[in-house]
């Protein structure tokens, strides 16, 4: 069986894809169900997307890949239903939703960001209510399926659809539990990290203050992947860029990995997957306890939850100081993460979401 999916990006340039349908792939090809991929982005708009101005580029690029979206669910022959990533198109309301739908085929939706509460992007200001934000539920209503990543989500799609199952988002525990059996010895200097990208380096603000003050009395490495130069952090801090190629080993570096969220509408309702990423590894997560994060993290037991800058400094302190604990965590967080966020401990659950549909 053929399943169409519509992506709003680029194959391998997505981390919620990458932690989702694309990893899904695997395991529903072995029960004989094939993805075919439809990014919704040009090459010439990804790159200019998330850049302030462009207008006129932004502007072209999205009415080609709308009109070439158009013209791909029209013709649905060949394919046994339709599988959309957050949205089938970045710009506009449900209407190629509503001509999947009309096809008869079966539609299964994927939502694992609170795409339904308005928001302003950094680099597209108001444009961003293009997106038309009230369209996730019409989008929930006319779906077979609906997959969500949080209870927050669930919440939401169960006000307006029939069918829905959650199923987190994932890492493929092979690779990730490789990592950790190959993480550098333990008595080198202990390493506190953030992962994460230029827009959201801005979050570290909420630890600037701890780890300056703890660095102050203690010793420990601070590397940051992801983050630009800046003034933030002074004197010993090591950086890289981030790369989906070498994502895992640049991770396994890290003994203590920072998850600092700003509390906003939107961050309530997020599954924070780097705190997935860092308990697979073996990385004691710190986060604060926003979104899916209290959820997944088991306080005191598999990682710390921080509310306050004094919360930060005890967590941190307390790992950095104790190798003991800080093991002992390591190996829990571990231990939850495969046993609950990987690829292989939702196999099942991925294809009864595909097979309910197709049987509906």
């Amino acid at each position: 069986m053929r399943v169409l999916a519509l992506t709003p990006s680029r194959a391998g340039s997505s981390p919620g894809q990458r932690s989702s349908i694309e990893l899904w792939d695997r395991v529903l090809a072995r029960d004989g169900l094939t993805v075919e991929y439809a990014p919704f982005e040009t090459e010439a708009l990804a790159q200019v997307l998330l850049q302030r101005g462009h207008m006129l580029v932004k502007t072209r690029e999205m009415l080609r890949a709308y009109r070439r979206r158009l013209r791909l669910v029209r013709h649905l022959e060949g394919f046994d239903a339709v599988f959309v990533y957050r949205e089938a198109a970045l710009i506009g309301p449900a209407l190629l939703e509503r001509v999947v739908a009309a096809s008869g085929k079966p539609l299964i939706y994927q939502l694992d960001d609170p795409l339904y509460i308005p928001y302003t992007s950094p680099s597209n200001g108001v444009l961003s209510y293009l997106k038309c934000f009230g369209k996730v539920a019409t989008i929930c209503r006319l779906s077979r399926v609906v997959i969500v990543n949080s209870s927050f989500h669930r919440e939401f799609a169960e006000r307006h659809a029939r069918d829905v199952r959650v199923i987190p988002s994932v890492v493929d525990g092979e690779v990730y539990r490789h990592a950790v059996a190959t993480r550098p010895l333990a008595s080198r200097r202990v390493c506190v990290g953030w992962s994460g990208s230029s827009s959201s380096a801005s979050n570290l603000r909420l630890v600037a203050e701890p780890l300056c003050r703890l660095r102050e009395r203690i010793d420990f490495r601070l590397h940051l992947i992801g983050a630009r130069e800046s003034d933030l952090f002074e004197g010993d801090c090591t950086r890289q860029p981030w790369r989906a190629e070498t994502e895992v080993e640049d991770l396994s570096q890290l003994d203590i990995g920072l998850v600092p969220v700003p509390d906003t509408p939107w961050n309530r309702r997020k599954f924070y997957m780097k705190v997935v990423q860092y308990m697979a590894l073996g990385i004691v997560p710190v986060a604060t306890p926003l979104g899916c994060n209290p959820e997944v993290i088991d306080h005191g037991c598999n990682g710390f939850l921080a509310s306050s800058p004094e919360d930060w400094s005890r967590c941190l302190e307390m790992l950095v100081t104790n190798p003991q604990l800080r093991t002992k965590m390591a190996g829990e967080a571990e231990r939850t993460a495969h046993a609950r966020y990987t690829l292989e401990a939702n196999a099942a659950k991925v294809v009864a979401a595909f097979r309910s549909a197709l049987a509906a």
